[in-house]
């Protein structure tokens, strides 16, 4: 289900992306914002207004193969 928002900050400034995507594809989302030296990078549920912001050790464990809940 597509519930995830992203808002990070880099050198050029903030961005943020509304379309809501599945965290499968918020993670990928969050995983191209840190390798173009974006920080800062949040992950909002939409439908709960919970934000994850400590996406650093959500994609570690997302990189390790331990996957996460939808």
């Amino acid at each position: 289900m597509a519930r995830y928002t992203i808002r990070a900050t880099g050198a050029a400034g903030p961005v943020e992306f509304q379309q809501p995507l599945t965290i499968e594809a918020a993670l990928t989302k969050a995983e191209e914002l840190r390798a173009a030296h974006f920080n800062h990078i949040t992950i909002l549920n939409v439908l709960t207004g919970v934000e994850i912001t400590d996406v650093e050790a959500l994609l570690l464990t997302h990189e390790n193969g331990s996957g996460c809940g939808s």
